[in-house]
């Protein structure tokens, strides 16, 4: 803003930022706006920021406008088939655990190869209908039933933490003694049992993805246990650890950094199964790659082609197939969906949820954003400076917040609801 700009370009300003960040982001450019005058061309696949912040609405699909009108308008009376898959497939706090729709539910081509609206569906529908176009060898019939609390049946947890520590040393004089320290996690205990899906929320910089590291031994914890089936991996040796590697899993959170682009898919896929020693001959191991390409809903002819041939939501499948390679009983998703645009959001996140009731694998899922911790979480822990100040299961801490963090959290989400963005126009 230094040369009082007449337009200002923001190209996906809040994407990597937490809600309480992004809602101050968001009132800085307003406040901007009127100070100045200066109009805004906001670029975003987030449609909550676009309900808080928009006046009109651009909606692009393959190089091309296929609508535009009022924020208003298009959030509650959207034509073109493509914005009703986009406003359908976003996560929100009150759909539960059904499952998301996506927006090739919504469009299909017809024979002079325009985009046209698929015959009228109902949520009901969408919840019950499996994701054909992201799971190729799946029962598209199948229906699944809530699933109960998995504490109910299992009586030891897969991963206790307990007392928990990682602290970084700040060094200062001329000797770089450690004068003081970052408690990055601070005295963090928890459990996590088979089966469930845990969420991690919290702002930017409150200590989740060290804590997520340290979990694994990737960073390495100044203090505390880590009992993973009753084993502490905070002081096993370097050959056990890893041995029990293969038992837990990472899935980074940006696609486009997490694979080699030296390896084909199926040398990626392949690596860990070379690296553990496991899954047999080489034609069985390739193998494995190719069942693990179909059950990520990817045809086995990836296996020869490069990460770079992939979309954003492909990659993260092609990690999501590496991850799965070890057979492991806990994954850790750490931002793994904040990449994406909430067409392919839905997709993943649906593919997630398919392995867990499937494979029975447990996750720990970090996130900034608390409509996709809702959607994901049987539980769900608050993180604040290092500690946990709320935890609980995750419709209660939705619905009754304890503590203020919590609280300030939930009241800093934007909504799409049309009467708050009326509300808003009207102002």
């Amino acid at each position: 803003m230094a040369c009082r700009p007449a337009l200002l370009i923001a190209d996906e300003p809040t994407t990597a930022l937490d809600v309480t960040v992004q809602a101050k982001i968001l009132q800085l450019i307003r406040d901007l706006r009127r100070e100045y005058g200066t109009a805004v061309l906001f670029i975003t696949h987030d449609l909550g920021v676009v309900a808080e912040i928009a006046d009109r609405i651009l909606v692009m699909y393959r190089g091309r406008v296929v609508e535009q009108g009022t924020v208003l308008d298009i959030f509650t009376n959207p034509q073109h088939p493509y914005t009703k898959g986009l406003l359908a497939c976003r996560p929100r706090l009150s759909i539960g655990k059904a499952r998301l729709p996506v927006v090739a539910d919504f469009m299909q081509t017809d024979t002079a190869g325009n985009l046209v609206a698929r015959a009228s569906r109902g949520e009901a529908d969408f919840a019950e209908t499996a994701v054909s176009q992201l799971r190729t060898n799946s029962d598209t019939t199948k229906t699944f039933p809530v699933e109960q609390n998995p504490r109910s049946t299992v009586d030891s947890a897969l991963l206790k933490v307990e007392g928990l520590q990682v602290y970084f040393p700040i060094r200062k004089g001329f000797f770089t003694r450690a004068t003081t320290y970052v408690k990055a996690v601070d005295e963090v205990s928890f459990a996590i049992y088979p089966g469930e899906t845990v969420g991690l929320v919290g702002e930017s910089g409150c200590g989740k993805t060290t804590l997520g590291r340290a979990l694994l031994r990737l960073t390495e914890p100044t203090a505390g246990r880590i009992l993973f089936e009753g084993t502490d991996l905070a002081r096993l040796p370097a050959g056990e650890l890893r041995h029990r590697r293969r038992e837990f899993q990472l899935v980074f959170q940006d696609p486009y950094a997490a694979l080699n682009p030296m390896l084909t898919v199926g040398e990626a896929i392949l690596e860990p199964l070379r690296v553990h020693g496991v899954g047999g001959t080489r034609a069985e191991q390739k193998a494995r790659v190719r069942e693990l390409l179909r059950t990520v809903g990817l045809s086995e002819d990836a296996e020869q082609r490069y990460p770079h041939e992939f979309s954003g939501g492909q990659r993260q499948r092609i990690c999501i197939a590496r991850a799965l390679a070890l057979r492991p009983k806990l994954i850790v998703c750490d931002e793994s969906v904040s990449a994406l645009d909430v067409s392919v959001q839905a997709q993943v996140l649906n593919l997630l949820n398919d392995l867990k009731r499937e494979l029975g694998i447990t996750y720990l899922f970090i996130t900034h954003d608390l409509s996709v911790a809702r959607f994901m979480s049987d539980r769900l822990l608050v993180m604040s400076q290092g500690r946990i100040v709320e935890s609980g299961p995750a419709a209660e801490v939705y619905a009754n917040p304890q503590h203020p963090y919590t609280q300030q959290l939930l009241a800093a989400i934007p909504s799409d609801d049309p009467a708050r963005i009326a509300a808003r126009v009207a102002q």
